[in-house]
């Protein structure tokens, strides 16, 4: 609400009534001097009138030196209420007075000539008179006075309707233009009036562009709620995308610090709050590889989203989650960050790795089995190709193995068979043990020496520790013992089938001489 003192048309009243008086008081003061000096000079030409008529009675008294008829005629002159004195004077001197002429100041007498009766031009004295002054500025100032307030009724007058012009034509409309306007609501159609005789003024201009812009206005709430109603109902959508998502979401700052994270994330990383935690790659098993990472992905521009599979540490578990990370860059107007969705794949992982590690390997003795034991020979054959080194293959056959299954049954050849795996598996240590099928076992030995020794070494190895009394059932043991054919590449030839063909003879022949030893394979001329 507006006060009384602040509204338009007071405050142009005021300004009028100011201006009108300031104009009044400059007017009035010009107008009283005007009139105060127009009055003076109308008393000096009413007395020079005056000393006109009596100006041929002076004359004659003059020219026959009447003293009484002087007398008269100055005394007469004093009557009048604008003369306060008279003198007149002959050339010898002064001659005859009136009793109020006491010529102080000699600048306030007017003086006029009393000529010759009978000859023109000729001036026989002078006719001196002094005008009453404080008469006269008594008089021109009440003319004055009453003029100037007039003028001042004048002006108040003016000002007054010119104030109720204005009020009427102006600051009245406006005032309810105002007061109409503070009462528009969102949505009015049409919320001001042109007030009445102001369609065509600037005043009806005025309420119609309120009108438009009102409705421009209306039309911007309009869009804009529409517009906050979409936003909501998306920010709703997507708040609970991000919290109910399954997947772990999180942003990170430059620092690599979690911003922001949802539940999903929360319980992938066994934590019940965000803040004060170390930076998000401290979380993971590739700390260091996962901290460059985040450097390379800031700052190469061609790179955006970059997946990779990683290992998680949980804060509430010691054991390690396998995540599928999702990690995208979020560019802001001063800083980029690092969208981060993480989906927990340690289940998935465990069950392809068993899978894969279950088509690799023998399901009783864990050895890699026959067909991703080639894979691993012809790969140690490649790096002794790089290194120029020799391979050596050992294929191992075991004897006397057929009667423990007779004997024992199944089950203790099956643990013969495990035990013995057990046993090549140490003796191996670097190299790879393969079941290669039934009870043979086939060993791949990287960087052999030109002599061969340590193969022959291990070899003898081998046949001490598998003819060991094997355990089968309580304080049941029973033995078994093994032949050993013996390849080294390239010496026995270029590809995997020549080594074993090599190896197998070495071993049938071992066989056929009676078992429990070893032979290396001979070597044809086209071999090496």
């Amino acid at each position: 609400m507006i006060p009384n003192r602040q509204k338009l048309y007071v405050k142009v009243a005021v300004a009028i009534a100011l201006g009108a008086f300031l104009a009044a008081v400059v007017a009035c003061l010009y107008f009283f001097w005007d009139a105060r000096e127009t009055k003076l000079r109308e008393v000096k030409n009413q007395l020079g009138q005056i000393a006109l008529t009596v100006q041929k009675t002076a004359s004659v008294a003059l020219y026959v030196k009447d003293v009484e008829l002087g007398k008269e005629i100055v005394e007469g002159l004093e009557v009048n209420d604008l003369v306060a004195g008279a003198l007149l004077t002959a050339d010898s001197g002064d001659w005859v007075s009136s009793r109020g002429f006491v010529a102080d100041d000699v600048l306030q007498v007017l003086e006029f000539d009393i000529p010759h009766p009978f000859f023109a031009g000729e001036v026989l004295g002078k006719l001196r008179l002094l005008p009453n002054n404080e008469y006269i500025q008594s008089r021109a100032t009440e003319v004055a006075l009453k003029q100037a307030w007039m003028l001042v009724l004048q002006s108040a007058l003016i000002a007054l309707l010119v104030s109720l012009l204005v009020h009427k034509t102006l600051t009245a409309p406006l005032n309810r233009l105002t007061s109409n306007f503070e009462n528009i609501k969102p949505g009015d159609k049409n919320p001001l009036s042109v007030p009445k005789y102001h369609a065509q003024d600037e005043i009806g201009s005025l309420v119609r562009g309120i009108n438009q812009l009102v409705a421009n206005l209306n039309q911007s709430i309009e869009k804009e709620r529409s517009l906050r109603q979409r936003t909501e109902l998306l920010e709703r959508k997507f708040r609970l995308i991000f919290e109910r998502a399954s997947a772990g979401i999180c942003l990170i700052d430059p620092g690599n610090h979690v911003l922001v994270a949802n539940e999903a994330f929360q319980r992938l990383c066994g934590t019940e709050s965000i803040e004060n935690q170390p930076a998000l790659s401290h979380w993971f098993e590739e700390e260091a590889e996962l901290a460059r990472f985040f450097d390379e992905l800031r700052g190469n521009a061609n790179l955006n989203h970059v997946e990779m599979e990683l290992q998680l540490r949980s804060q509430q578990s010691d054991q390690l989650k396998w995540v599928h990370c999702l990690f995208s860059k979020v560019e802001d107007s001063t800083q980029t960050l690092i969208e981060v969705m993480m989906y927990d794949i340690t289940e998935r992982t465990y069950r392809e790795r068993m899978i894969r590690f279950e088509a690799e390997h023998d399901p009783l003795t864990q050895l890699k089995n026959r067909r991703s034991g080639e894979r691993l020979l012809v790969d140690m054959m490649r790096k002794a190709d790089q290194t120029r080194t020799l391979m050596g293959m050992l294929l191992i056959d075991l004897d006397k193995f057929k009667p423990v299954n007779d004997i024992y049954g199944h089950e203790a050849g099956d643990s013969v068979l495990k035990t013995v795996a057990e046993r090549l598996v140490k003796l191996a240590d670097k190299g790879i043990t393969i079941r290669w099928g039934g009870d043979e076992f086939l060993i791949g030995i990287p960087d052999v020496d030109e002599d061969y020794n340590k193969l022959r070494q291990l070899a003898q190895e081998i046949l001490v520790q598998i003819s060991r009394p094997v355990a089968i059932r309580g304080s049941l043991s029973c033995e078994v013992g093994a032949s050993v054919g013996i390849a080294i590449y390239p010496h026995h030839g270029h590809t995997l089938e020549a080594l074993l063909e090599a190896a197998d003879v070495a071993m049938y022949e071992v066989k056929e001489q009676g078992r429990g030893s070893f032979r290396i394979g001979r070597i044809s001329s086209g071999a090496a």
